[in-house]
């Protein structure tokens, strides 16, 4: 009898078929997401087009800051809504651009109760000083964000986890060549909880594990665990933010002990465009090894039909050697429909 083991390994030797597969899943997934109603602007969607009258006729407007703290919107205690705001929601493609921008930044804030189901496509150049070092590949890795917010608002519940599919990841065998292999990866959950405060401040915390999920026994991680920290700013006035992850993690049973991170910034440029990047880095205590990426990229946020979808692309440029293998440059393309929570 075949083992679920041995079917992964199958799977993933075979990459036409995963292709295929992953491509399946993608648009049933997209379907899925596209039947089912949108969250829009999450858990204060401004009211919808056919009530601007009634809106306006009470000084407030959708997508504006106004004084309203029975719906929860206190953001800048002002008495009346500003002017030129209300003037931007008789324009519809005007109203449209500032929903879009307002999306967009929530998106970028990882304490923003919105369940998206982000998909990511790595394109990775790697080199080093081991023989055949000089490789590329790919990866496909689908990253939900699942929040579970509390009530009076005193936080949000996260849950991130991380699916990859790799297509010719580099691993060093142990002749002290470089071989490549098709392999479904190793799976991660991050798990924090925090929340955006008054003054726009973001502070989270919580911990990141990885499970040894991998199909393929080279690459195969040991089981990783540890905390983490969330700390960043998320602009009321302009939308843009910054954000950065430290985590501290143990490998079982190596015990070796790795700082890893993540710097994300997006700044809003307007209709809901947005120069974004969030490269990962990390610190391998036993190796001495530093890889910290530098990033830059942009994205689009707006309706595909009813659908709010984030688009974008980045590329991370590796300043520090990679050693024996490891990445020069990563050029990441990321989809992220937005759908309401059925929670």
């Amino acid at each position: 009898m075949v083992t679920y083991g041995e079917r992964a390994t199958l799977f993933a030797r075979n990459p036409r078929r995963a292709v295929r597969v992953c491509a399946t899943c993608a648009a049933a997934l997209l379907v899925a997401t596209i039947s089912y109603p949108s969250q829009g602007m999450a858990d204060d969607d401004p009211p919808a087009a056919s009530d601007s009258k009634h809106v306006l006729s009470k000084g407030a407007a959708p997508g504006t800051h106004c004084d309203d703290p029975e719906a929860g919107h206190p953001h800048n205690y002002q008495n009346h809504c500003n002017l030129k705001d209300v003037h931007k929601l008789r324009s519809p493609k005007k109203a449209s651009d500032s929903g879009n921008s307002e999306l967009a930044s929530k998106l970028s804030n990882p304490s923003a109760p919105m369940l998206a189901i982000n998909t990511y496509l790595d394109v990775t150049r790697h080199g080093g000083s081991a023989p055949e070092a000089d490789r590329a590949s790919f990866a496909i890795t689908i990253q939900p964000a699942l929040p579970f917010p509390t009530r009076q608002n005193k936080g949000s519940l996260i849950f991130r986890p991380g699916i990859p599919i790799q297509f010719g990841q580099p691993f060093v065998t142990a002749s002290g060549n470089v071989d490549t292999a098709v392999s479904f990866g190793n799976i991660t959950l991050d798990t924090l909880f925090g929340k955006t405060l008054d003054m726009g401040l973001i502070i989270m915390g919580g911990v990141n594990t990885t499970f040894p999920t991998a199909s393929k026994p080279e690459l195969r991680a040991d089981w990783i665990f540890g905390p983490e920290v969330v700390i960043g700013y998320a602009s009321k006035k302009t939308g843009n933010v910054w954000n950065a992850i430290v985590g501290y993690t143990w490998s079982f049973p190596d015990h070796a002990q790795t700082v890893v991170g993540q710097y994300a910034y997006a700044i809003n440029l307007g209709g809901g465009w947005q120069t974004t990047a969030a490269p990962f880095w990390s610190y391998s205590r036993e190796s001495k090894t530093l890889r910290f990426p530098l990033g830059v990229g942009i994205a689009k946020t707006g309706l595909f039909g009813k659908l709010p979808v984030k688009v974008g692309a980045q590329a991370w440029l590796y300043t520090t050697p990679p050693g024996p293998s490891g990445p020069e440059w990563t050029v990441r393309f990321t989809v992220s429909p937005v759908v309401r929570r059925p929670w």
